[in-house]
């Protein structure tokens, strides 16, 4: 192998490093933005959960309380 070959392949290298240590920031900028994202949709998806749950506890004891006065009412009804 000639000097000349051995040159170019140690430019090419050189390139090749260079593009792969710009690869590697981009890499790093993506990663912190989906990262992001997905702290994100999992904070929409807590909410959308706690909201469930609230919507859930309403319900019970709109029922419930519901319930409590169509009994008072039949109640006094019969008495």
């Amino acid at each position: 192998m000639s000097d000349d070959n051995v040159q170019i392949i140690l430019f090419r290298l050189t390139h090749i490093e260079e593009t792969l240590a710009a690869i590697h920031s981009e890499v790093k900028r993506t990663n912190g933005r989906v990262s992001a994202l997905e702290i994100e949709n999992a904070k929409w998806a807590g909410e959308a959960r706690a909201k469930h749950m609230q919507r859930m506890i309403l319900t019970t004891v709109l029922s419930g309380s519901l319930l409590a006065v169509i009994v008072w009412f039949v109640q006094s009804a019969i008495r």
